[in-house]
């Protein structure tokens, strides 16, 4: 037995390991994580217990970074900008309000949940600081009304930023020594 196969069995055996502090806060189901996640903890790392409503799409820190020119906060702006207009446009009252309109006057003009009607639930997720997670409605607004649209082009439009940060980065001149 070669040493990968070993070491998947003796993970197997041993079972998930959680880091000694993912379950130090209990995850409350009815809270549900949207937008930037900050946090003291590294990207790439999703030592982080969260809950997101089901299709969300949360993305990697790396890209959100890259939107700031390198900064996350920056890059957690641009991606805000981006999204503002999602849940006007596909998911009824912005900013999370209610349909019923100010003052009681009845339903607002803000159209609504695309075909399928509005999605339910929610997932457990492990994220990391700098990671940004967007809920259906904006997913949604990324595919022009469409859920599975949305989520193929966040995929691809992850994989051009990173195609576009490595030519950032190797067109950098090598550091000054002094």
């Amino acid at each position: 037995m070669n040493d990968a196969a070993w070491a998947l069995q003796t993970a197997r055996q041993v079972g998930p390991i959680a880091p000694p502090h993912a379950h130090a806060h209990p995850i409350h189901a009815k809270k549900l994580h949207t937008g930037p996640l900050h946090s003291s903890v590294a990207g790439r790392t999703d030592h982080l217990p969260s809950n997101v409503e089901e299709s969300s799409y949360v993305l990697p820190a790396d890209h959100v970074a890259h939107l700031g020119q390198d900064n996350t906060n920056a890059g957690f702006k641009v991606i805000k900008r981006m999204f503002e207009n999602a849940h006007r446009r596909y998911g009824g009252a912005p900013y999370g309000g209610s349909d019923a309109g100010p003052y009681g006057q009845g339903a607002m003009p803000y159209g609504g949940h695309a075909a399928g009607g509005p999605v339910s639930g929610h997932v457990p997720v492990a994220v990391a600081g700098g990671e940004y997670s967007l809920n259906p409605t904006e997913v949604r607004f990324a595919g022009m009304g469409d859920l599975d649209a949305g989520h193929r082009a966040l995929d691809d439009w992850i994989l051009r930023t990173r195609a576009d940060h490595i030519k950032t980065l190797k067109g950098l001149k090598q550091p000054q020594r002094g």
